[in-house]
């Protein structure tokens, strides 16, 4: 080949190697741009609005970033956690599970009231029958009385539960769930407090106590502990004194009631009577004197306490119907229509019944030949059948004025070995006393309270009693 050709076969390679540079050259100030542009409108939109622009795809960055340092800055070499809490953080507040609603509605059962009709709307007809058919082995639903309170639970709007307060110290419990119905008796909390109250008797028990500040209830407890050695009917007297260290119950701060009666005392015409309570070994619990000797007797001094006898005991009263004389051998005791009356004694109910002189009327058969009689009730109680057997307090029937009779009252009459006796002129002979080898227990019972109780009381005062050494 020429040297005249190689020169032209080379001329097309410098022509091409030419057109190359010259392409570069655009490219660049193309990229620059297009940069400049991206730039300026990152600025604008930055400074303009940053919250509305702010990606997601940022957020999702951000993410990573944490999750990844959370990782490696806080695991050991060994992949455990360095910070032991870290392991149990919990989730941000906006992740959190929410806790379902519970709701409380609380009323009182009111005369009529019937599982059916307050749970109507919330539970199917089927349901509610079975609902007070499982009930039956805990409490019988059906037996809902009129005064006591109902409770029914919500989650969410839907019922969840019920509480049913069947007395004061227990409750009926209901949790309904998936697999069916859940129940339960408990006993109601109360919160507790230990009180020494005392007062002067003006002219009854009962003032006395309201004096002092409390519930007539007490005087009742009180007049139950020392019903065997006092009538309160007969017996009490204008500067009489009482003492008595008791719990008071309350709910929510309200008082609702007394609870144990731990220790009393009472002083009647001068004579102090003391009552200390008592539980055996045997789960036995009484009330005691400070010697240990039981106050409980084979009877009660009357069937009606704080009521007035109205007619005594006698062989020949002018009869306020009938307008002629004749034996009246009972007591009289008047008293509001309705007012319990009481057994004064263990025994069995031999015979409830009705005629025209004693109207209403229960007769009880006791130990050793003796039976009582009690007339002119308004009504009997539930525990009133032939053949059943009645405690010692135990109410048989109400005070009315069935019969021959000008007013409410109780014709209280007593049989001993078939003859009619005075019962005012009874003498009872006491329970055994506590047994020798409890006479320790029970001294440090009497020593915990007995300092308190024979204090003088000077007027009706509300005071705090400590609690007895264990």
């Amino acid at each position: 080949m020429t040297k005249k050709n190689r020169h032209k076969f080379r001329r097309p390679a410098n022509l091409s190697l030419k057109r190359k540079t010259a392409s570069s050259r655009l490219t660049v100030p193309f990229f620059a741009l297009l940069g400049a542009t991206l730039i300026g409108a990152a600025i604008f939109f930055n400074f303009l609005a940053p919250n509305e622009t702010q990606s997601s795809i940022d957020w999702s960055v951000q993410g990573v970033t944490t999750r990844h340092e959370y990782q490696y800055d806080d695991l050991k070499d060994d992949g455990e956690f360095a910070d032991p809490q870290q392991e149990d953080q919990e989730l941000p507040e906006a992740y959190a599970p929410r806790e379902p609603e519970i709701t409380r509605m609380s009323d009182t059962i009111k005369s009529g009231d019937t599982p059916s009709t307050l749970l109507e709307g919330h539970l199917g007809l089927p349901e509610i029958y079975s609902l007070c058919n499982e009930s039956k082995d805990f409490y019988p639903l059906d037996n809902l009385r009129a005064g006591q309170p109902w409770t029914m639970i919500y989650s969410n709007k839907a019922l969840i539960g019920l509480e049913y307060e069947i007395d004061s110290n227990e409750r009926l419990v209901v949790s309904l769930t998936d697999s069916g119905y859940e129940f339960r008796r408990e006993a109601i909390p109360y919160e507790t407090e230990t009180k020494t109250v005392s007062g002067v008797v003006e002219s009854s028990l009962f003032g006395a106590v309201t004096t002092a500040g409390e519930s007539e209830e007490l005087a009742l407890r009180l007049g139950n502990v020392f019903a065997y050695d006092v009538d309160f009917t007969r017996d009490l007297r204008t500067g009489d004194t009482f003492k008595v260290i008791i719990e008071k119950k309350s709910r929510e701060g309200k008082f609702v009631g007394y609870g144990q009666l731990a220790a009393a005392s009472f002083t009647n015409q001068g004579q102090t009577y003391y009552a200390y309570q008592y539980t055996d070994k045997k789960g036995n619990t009484a009330y005691y004197d400070e010697k240990g000797r039981p106050l409980r007797k084979a009877f009660l001094k009357s069937p009606l306490p704080f009521t007035r006898i109205s007619s005594g005991y006698s062989m020949s009263r002018l009869h306020p119907i009938l307008k002629y004389r004749r034996p009246h051998q009972g007591i009289d005791y008047a008293a509001p229509t309705g007012t319990p009356i009481s057994t004064v004694a263990d025994g069995i109910i031999a015979q409830v019944g009705s005629n025209k002189s004693q109207g209403r009327f229960v007769r009880v058969i006791h130990s050793n030949g003796y039976e009582t009689i009690y007339n002119h009730m308004s009504k009997f109680a539930k525990v009133s059948k032939k053949g059943a057997k009645v405690k010692q307090g135990a109410t048989i029937g109400y005070v009315g004025s069935t019969g021959y009779a000008t007013g409410p009252h109780l014709d209280f009459r007593m049989r001993q070995n078939g003859k009619l006796i005075n019962p005012l002129k009874l003498k009872t002979m006491p329970a055994d006393p506590i047994a020798s080898k409890e006479m320790p227990a029970f001294k440090a019972v009497v020593a915990a309270y007995k300092a308190q109780l024979e204090e003088p009381v000077q007027s009706a005062k509300l005071e705090q009693a400590p609690a007895p050494n264990p």
